[in-house]
């Protein structure tokens, strides 16, 4: 049988359409098992350079023999087990290059579908703000395999609701602006990617605390031709599933735009989108009457300071989480939008030297000082000698999560892409 690689390069795979009518009585929509690793751009005849581009992206992904992934994860051993769910287990990986992996090895319950579907996203989106696959391979029953990008920081989910050391405000910024591009990014391809599952626990965080997404599994291609029948049976997590979608099984953009306000509402509160011991049990219905009420302390993480030079801009990411959670589609913004204001909040709390986008908006020349000015202040910050500027970078009163990671180090270093 040839290889899934070998598949593809032979062109042995065929190429799905946009999206498929939904099979009533499933779950979800899912592609084909098929399809596996079929073409990215989709109805795009005579778009030969952008396919060529998705081919050449394909080809990066490497096939491991399952031998290889045993070695990785020195047989699956209980030692290298770093979560486990429903879906079946992560395991922590060394390939024979040194480079650290996170292995998937999905459960048995885990729609055959949903995971060709999945490694068919993550095969053709390669972004910084996405989690990267790596590679794939066959378990001994003919099962795929997905070596992921390790993200030794885990989820956002746990950094927010487990951990003894809260992330600052600041930092919760930078995080809401990474996921938002992130996000702007899917929306953005030709045909549209709606993922469908955005929430804290599909946010994971590298050893920089940039955060990514993942979880491509019930992720969709949606194109303007779209009708409303062609859309697929509503999936995802209660608490971040937008109800509208729900109603009219109508499938957009903006319903991923629902589920990224709950994320902000959770970042700034710190509390769960669904909890069955509080009344109300919805974050969205406890968070939007305090919010209209301008009761700011009352939504607001208890467990980190609120010194008042972070209340504007706490203000306006809540504003961005209102609209995003706007009872009525077209009342929410698109993710442009979302990026540009959220943009907006970064810049409230960080000297401009310190945006990552600096580098597009003055000369080379200006840059070079500017990374000079950059080192000067991590010396100061890192020696203690800057109170101030510590104080700044760190938000005064709020919890290091970071500890001996150098958080204020890596919050200036802190990646702002376009």
């Amino acid at each position: 049988m040839l290889s899934f690689l070998e598949d593809l390069k032979k062109g042995n795979v065929a190429s799905p359409p946009p999206l498929a009518a939904p099979q009533f009585g499933s779950t979800c929509f899912c592609f084909p098992h098929l399809l596996l690793f079929s073409s990215f751009i989709v109805g795009l005849s005579g778009d030969h350079q952008k396919v060529e581009t998705e081919k050449r992206e394909r080809e990066r992904m490497r096939e491991f023999s399952y031998e290889d992934i045993e070695a990785a994860t020195k047989s699956f051993a209980s030692e290298q087990l770093i979560g486990k769910g429903s879906h079946g287990s992560v395991y922590r990986g060394r390939l024979t290059d040194g480079r650290i992996v996170a292995v998937k090895k999905p459960s048995r319950l885990l729609n055959d579908d949903k995971l060709s579907n999945e490694i068919d996203m993550l095969a053709s989106v390669k972004n910084s703000g996405v989690v990267d696959l790596v590679g794939v391979s066959r378990g001994p029953t003919g099962g795929p395999l997905l070596v992921m990008e390790f993200m030794h920081r885990g989820s956002l989910h746990d950094l927010l609701h487990s951990s003894s050391n809260p992330p600052a405000w600041p930092r919760r910024f930078a995080m809401a602006l990474q996921l938002a591009r992130a996000v702007l990014f899917l929306h953005e391809a030709a045909p549209a990617i709606i993922h469908r599952d955005i929430k804290s626990a599909n946010v994971l965080l590298d050893n920089r605390w940039n955060a990514k997404l993942a979880d491509f599994s019930i992720a969709v291609r949606r194109d303007d031709r779209m009708q409303p029948l062609d859309s697929p049976i509503p999936a995802g997590t209660i608490g971040y599933l937008d109800p509208c979608y729900d109603e009219s099984g109508e499938l957009g953009p903006r319903n991923d735009v629902f589920s990224f306000g709950v994320v902000l509402l959770e970042l700034v509160s710190c509390r769960k989108a669904m909890d069955m011991e509080r009344d109300p049990s919805s974050i969205v219905s406890w968070a939007l009457p305090i919010l209209r009420a301008n009761r700011l302390a009352e939504l607001c993480d208890g467990k980190v300071a609120l010194p008042g030079r972070m209340k504007r801009p706490i203000r306006r990411m809540l504003s961005i989480a209102e609209k995003c959670v706007s009872e009525k589609v077209e009342g929410r913004p698109l993710m442009g939008e979302v990026v540009r204001e959220l943009q907006g909040v970064v810049e409230d709390v960080m000297p401009w030297p310190i945006l990552g986008s600096v580098r597009s908006k003055v000369s080379e020349g200006v840059h070079k000082s500017v990374r000079a000015w950059r080192r000067w202040v991590e010396k100061r910050v890192n020696t203690g000698k800057s109170v101030a500027c510590k104080d700044y970078l760190l938000d005064d009163g709020g919890a290091d999560e970071c500890g001996d990671d150098a958080h204020g180090k890596r919050l200036l270093m802190f990646s702002a892409e376009k």
